[in-house]
């Protein structure tokens, strides 16, 4: 059974055919009957032409000249007869005083009026100048009256008087019946492909439709691994592979939401384990009193741990909502990064790390929200510590490149395998499956390319195993960093400021 689609879309294809058909009929009709009405006028003005030409022909113009019921020779009347029969049409054979003789039908002699319509006369003058006419309306009585008038000369080329030829426009009217019989053959010779093409453009219109509702009706029911799958390059095949792309990523997203429900899950419980059992153990006794300061401060850690697991959360969720609009600001970059250093001073004592602040002494002003920033060097500086070795070495540094501020956070840790690497920005990727230990959330490094996204700058990572892994991002530079460094350029090409 058809689809109501198909049935529409056929059905205004085929009125469009129909209406394409009737159109084109309708003005073919018009154009041969017109030519038609055209070819007959002027074959009625050949004719004059012909009557003309026979006078001056015969000497049945001395006739006029001398004789007061003048007659004309035999073939010139059977010409006007013939005329006459076949073209329902009266001829006059006006002389240049304005009498106009008429042929009798069963005479050879010819009966006269004279004219005086001002009308007639006039058109009567234009043709004893030399002029040909063809006009409508000469008659008051009969408005729809054509007449021709041509003049004939003399065998010396005088013009002698006028041939004039009335007739009819409805003798002039042709039967096109048989017009409107081929047109109505033609057009439905016409119609039959065009139906047939409306059906095929109607169903190869409706059939990728379908195809492509049947797949989102999966899509709805919770089937994301369904494709569409067509080919072509058409809108339909772009609306179908826009909306398998569409699912790919809704695809993804769902195995995304699903793999973050499951960390989630378990990045809570192992520390609610860990202090249930430990409370439990306190309170039933099995932890001696003596040891069990020590386990609450176990506890305690736990429970900063869900507290930093959680604000990592919303902190990474208002970021990606957006909610968090950036306060840009110029700041000194090289400032930042010293502070950093000194807030990790503790733990960099404690592994009696090797610190390498290639940070030189004057200022690198960017333009970015401060404490964002702020925040990415404070975790990027954490998961480096995290994962040094004892006396191990951390670098640092900022410099200008190619119009940005290139930011470097590097260590010489046992680095990340090549396997790893593309998954260092996901959610909750444990630093533990590229490094040899690791308490962190899995959540830094994801709100660390979160933040740097947002600010419309990229971040890179490069480790290799047993050598160690450096990050760099990118910052803008401040408008005033910027003119700094376009006269220093200047300055170096050797180039005049003043020009």
């Amino acid at each position: 059974m058809k689809s109501k689609l198909f049935l529409r879309l056929f059905v205004a294809f085929t009125a469009a055919v129909l209406l394409t058909v009737a159109v084109s009929s309708f003005f073919m009709v018009a154009m041969v009957r017109n030519e038609r009405i055209a070819a007959i006028e002027n074959e009625v003005i050949l004719q004059t032409r012909d009557i003309a030409l026979m006078l001056r022909q015969q000497d049945s113009i001395s006739l006029f000249r001398f004789s007061y019921e003048p007659t004309i020779g035999p073939t010139v009347l059977e010409k006007i007869r013939s005329i006459r029969e076949n073209y329902t049409c009266t001829v006059w054979l006006v002389y240049a005083n304005g009498t106009a003789y008429t042929v009798a039908d069963q005479t050879e002699n010819l009966g006269y009026e004279r004219l005086t319509d001002e009308r007639m006369l006039a058109e009567l003058q234009k043709v004893l100048r030399g002029e040909e006419i063809t006009v409508r309306g000469i008659f008051p009585e009969d408005p729809e009256t054509v007449t021709i008038g041509v003049p004939w000369l003399s065998e010396w080329g005088y013009i002698e008087g006028a041939v004039m030829l009335h007739i009819s426009t409805a003798d002039m009217a042709v039967d096109y019946s048989d017009m409107i019989r081929n047109a109505v053959i033609s057009a439905a010779a016409a119609l039959i492909p065009g139906i047939v093409l409306s059906s095929l453009i109607a169903s190869s219109q409706t059939r990728p439709i379908k195809k492509i509702n049947k797949a989102v009706m999966s899509f709805a029911s919770g089937d994301l691994d369904a494709r569409i799958n067509m080919e072509g390059k058409g809108e339909l095949g772009m609306l179908a592979r826009s909306i398998d792309k569409m699912t790919e990523d809704l695809s993804n997203l769902e195995k995304s939401r699903r793999s973050f429900v499951a960390s989630v899950s378990h990045e809570l419980r192992s520390p609610l384990t860990c202090i249930r059992g430990y409370i439990e153990g306190i309170q039933d006794g099995t932890i001696p009193a003596e040891e069990q300061s020590r386990y609450l401060d176990i506890v305690l850690s736990e429970t900063d741990r869900l507290s930093a697991l959680v604000n990592d959360l919303l902190n990474l969720s208002r970021i990606e909502s957006g909610k968090v609009p950036l306060n840009l600001t110029d700041f000194d970059i090289n400032e930042q990064l010293r502070l950093a250093l000194i807030r990790f001073e503790p733990k960099i004592e404690k592994k009696e790390l090797q610190v390498e602040a290639m940070i030189r002494d004057d200022p690198i002003i960017v333009n970015a929200d401060a404490p964002r920033i702020s925040q990415v060097l404070t975790n990027l500086l954490d998961n480096a510590i995290k994962f040094l070795p004892e006396k191990g070495t951390l670098t640092v540094s900022a410099y200008p490149a190619g119009g940005q501020c290139m930011v470097s956070v590097k260590d010489n840790g046992p680095g990340i395998s090549q396997e790893d690497l593309p998954f260092i920005f996901d959610r909750f990727y444990k630093a533990d499956k590229a490094h040899t230990s690791g308490m962190g959330t899995g959540l830094g490094l994801s709100i660390v390319k979160k933040i740097i996204e947002q600010h419309g700058q990229t971040i890179k990572v490069n480790s290799t195993l047993g050598v160690g892994t450096e990050f760099v991002f990118t910052l803008p530079l401040g408008e005033q960093e910027q003119r700094s460094l376009h006269t220093e350029t200047t300055k170096e090409d050797g180039t005049d400021e003043s020009i």
